[in-house]
């Protein structure tokens, strides 16, 4: 089993990150590797929607939804879908992101971590590490002071 672990701190409490990052159908809105994001089954915190994502390069993955805790501030999903033609092809891909607050600053400390089965690891490894560091640029930069 491969794995895949990144973590950040953002700017802001982490109940008002976790406003944001709770919400399955929401990832276009602070990741710029995701264009356009839609619910299945729904709701988005409905415990198997599938939410389908187009990425930056054009690609459509499909994500189911595992896991929400709004107590611990987790959600945990699967790919259950992958593109037709993938260059890099996968198995049991799972993912969590974990928030926690940070009391001295009010701050957010954010991880996100994947585990798969891959034949071309190091590739599948730099793909979601560039996703996870795009989402937490981009929650960055939302959640930046407003001067």
């Amino acid at each position: 089993m491969i794995e895949v672990t990144r973590s950040s701190v953002i700017a802001a409490p982490a109940k008002r990150v976790w406003a944001l990052v709770r919400d399955f159908n929401a990832m276009p809105d602070w990741n710029a590797a995701i264009r356009s994001s839609t619910i299945e089954d729904g709701p988005a915190d409905h415990i198997g929607c599938r939410r389908v994502l187009t990425f930056d390069d054009g690609s459509v993955w499909t994500h189911a939804l595992t896991g929400l805790s709004d107590d611990a501030m987790t959600i945990s999903y699967a790919i259950v879908g992958t593109p037709a033609v993938t260059r890099i092809p996968l198995r049991n891909y799972s993912a969590s992101i974990r928030l926690e607050p940070i009391t001295d600053g009010d701050l957010c400390f954010i991880a996100w971590r994947a585990t798969f089965e891959a034949d071309e690891a190091a590739a599948v490894r730099e793909r979601a590490g560039a996703v996870f560091q795009a989402g937490f640029d981009g929650l960055k930069r939302k959640f930046q002071p407003r001067a």
